[in-house]
């Protein structure tokens, strides 16, 4: 469930998704808000109970129970927190020397977390040129499909690069395009355009765009020299010479 293809490698670790799918998870990290709320509770019985058996009365108890927790939670709520994230820790310290993969796994799970976070802090802002190059192939796909879609709204549709060669198709009122993610600082070489000349003539598009941060090779300019291709990048999208619908 944690593995991706695009981040931390599983294997890495030192273990297998059989190894993922047998550890076991940690009580007190995935009950953590009904944990403290359950203590919020205890400790409001208690104060009801203790000021009923003083002053006898169920309103003035139910009344000072109130007044009580809601002035000591200035000192109680930090302390069950605290109190809270002590027993995590030795949880998952006794859980590790029981099952000594289980510290692997937690390892893994929290290099996920860190890479899809910082994944989404990349797309969540606009990226500047020198951010490109640095992203995945699926982040590239991503982000490129934010910037197409701010810019030609539902005229966009994703294709499946494996079937078709390209990773988009753009409809226009008068024109149709196929554009083509290369991700990375690589070189764009000239095969990726000879692949778009058959993907032109299979989805019938009049002309296609390569969109990379990274330069191209001599031998792909002059490939697409008197060709429907052009270059363009991704934070360029403006400057597609593309005639509005």
């Amino acid at each position: 469930m944690w593995a991706t293809s695009d981040g931390p490698k599983i294997e890495d670790f030192g273990i297998s998704e059989d190894d993922l799918a047998r550890a076991p998870r940690l009580f007190l990290s995935s009950h953590r808000i009904g944990v403290l709320f359950a203590a919020y509770f205890i400790a409001a019985v208690l104060v009801f109970v203790l000021i009923i058996e003083t002053s006898h009365s169920m309103p003035a108890a139910a009344f000072f129970t109130i007044i009580t927790l809601a002035a000591g939670s200035v000192i109680l709520l930090p302390a069950l927190f605290l109190l809270v994230c002590v027993g995590e820790k030795a949880e998952e310290r006794w859980l590790c020397r029981r099952v000594p993969m289980l510290q692997a796994c937690l390892a893994y799970e929290k290099a996920v977390a860190e890479h899809r976070r910082l994944a989404d802090s990349r797309v969540a802002r606009p990226l500047e040129p020198e951010d490109w190059p640095a992203l995945s192939e699926s982040a590239f796909h991503r982000q490129l499909r934010l910037e197409l879609d701010r810019r030609f709204q539902s005229s966009v549709s994703e294709t499946d690069r494996e079937h078709t060669g390209f990773d988009f198709i753009i409809d226009l009122s008068r024109q149709r395009f196929i554009v083509r993610c290369e991700a990375g600082s690589t070189p764009v070489a000239a095969s990726v355009a000879r692949e778009l000349v058959a993907a032109l003539e299979d989805s019938g598009a009049d002309s296609a765009v390569i969109v990379s941060s990274a330069k191209p090779t001599d031998a792909l300019k002059e490939y697409i020299a008197d060709r429907p291709i052009t270059l363009a990048a991704p934070w360029q999208l403006d400057a597609f010479r593309i005639p509005d619908s």
